[in-house]
């Protein structure tokens, strides 16, 4: 039972953490502070999450609390909500606030729990806000629950990609750590070249894919320069070289992207160079291949290119 001294520790981490977003979170629009304050405790929730061995059990008690707490229930709705981020903007905020969600737990007495009383004490009070500003709480809620099942979603895929290389493309198939890195890397171009054909993506978003893998780079760890831009592409690199790796790879990738329901390719984007970024990470930093750092990054830069040109050259063969 939580005692008054753990309950004011709460209330004073909670205060601490509002006060850091609202100097983060410096957007001069409504519409773009209420979903990135959204996506950050929607990342916050997930961290609380991943602990657990069946964490979309959770998710889904998470949700109906929250609901009961609201008295309400998620817009029900197929159509896309206009407010909802493209995918890599909302990695960007629920990552914020995963790493959030890490640092203030150190300070807590239940960790991750605490936490999770906190991002939900936060969300009731901003939802409850936001209404009065045109926000209505059965909308938000929506928002909230495709933003924590996306980032949960991606955590999932991650682990998933990283296990599938090491054990198997790795492991069992005995290809190299190079191989590995071109491979998942391509298959990450080939997904974002899809997006690319079918949405009217803004100049910038190849360079905020590669923004994913360094940040999860970065995440874990993997030193040196985080301007991958700057880097040169590895010289080992045609399509053909490549097709091999993509053909092994890609129909174990597709099936969990089927499993799970997630077919918008900017979303795989994103979850495949979430795993190229971690890969970037254990083959460099851990013991696994240990490839130095700026050829790991080269590689996954090298991987992402031959990816969209191989995407490209498949579609011009069935033309």
């Amino acid at each position: 039972m939580s005692t008054p001294e753990h309950q004011e520790k709460l209330k004073e981490e909670a205060k601490a953490i509002r006060t850091r977003l609202d100097a983060l979170i410096k957007d001069q629009e409504l519409d773009a502070r209420v979903i990135r304050l959204l996506c950050i405790y929607a990342g916050m929730i997930t961290e609380t999450l991943i602990e657990f061995e069946e964490p979309d059990v959770v998710m889904e008690q998470a949700f109906h609390r929250i609901a009961d707490l609201l008295h309400a229930d998620p817009e029900d709705t197929d159509s896309p909500d206009a407010l909802m981020p493209l995918p890599y903007k909302l990695d960007h905020d629920t990552e914020l606030g995963r790493q959030l969600g890490r640092a203030t737990a150190k300070k807590l007495p239940k960790g991750l729990d605490d936490i999770h009383e906190i991002a939900i004490a936060l969300i009731i009070d901003d939802f409850t806000a936001w209404e009065k500003q045109g926000y209505p709480r059965e909308r938000t809620l929506r928002l909230l629950i495709e933003a924590v099942v996306t980032s949960l979603t991606f955590e999932m895929a991650t682990q998933d990609f990283c296990d599938l290389l090491i054990e198997e493309f790795m492991g069992e198939d005995g290809n190299s750590p190079t191989q590995a890195l071109l491979g998942l890397s391509a298959i990450a171009g080939f997904y974002y070249h899809s997006a690319n054909q079918v949405l009217r993506l803004p100049p910038e978003a190849d360079k905020e894919i590669t923004n994913v893998m360094v940040r999860e780079s970065v995440r874990h760890d993997t030193p040196g320069m985080r301007d991958w831009d700057v880097l040169a592409a590895a010289n080992d690199g045609e399509v053909g070289d490549i097709t091999e790796f993509v053909n092994q790879l890609k129909p174990e990738i597709d099936e969990f992207f089927v499993l799970i329901g997630l077919d918008n390719p900017l979303a795989r984007a994103v979850a495949v160079a979430k795993a190229v970024g971690r890969m970037v990470a254990v083959i460099s930093v851990e013991d696994v291949g240990q490839i130095h750092p700026s050829i790991a990054k080269s590689l996954a830069k090298t991987g992402m290119i031959l990816g969209a040109k191989y995407k490209e050259e498949a579609k011009a063969s069935t033309l």
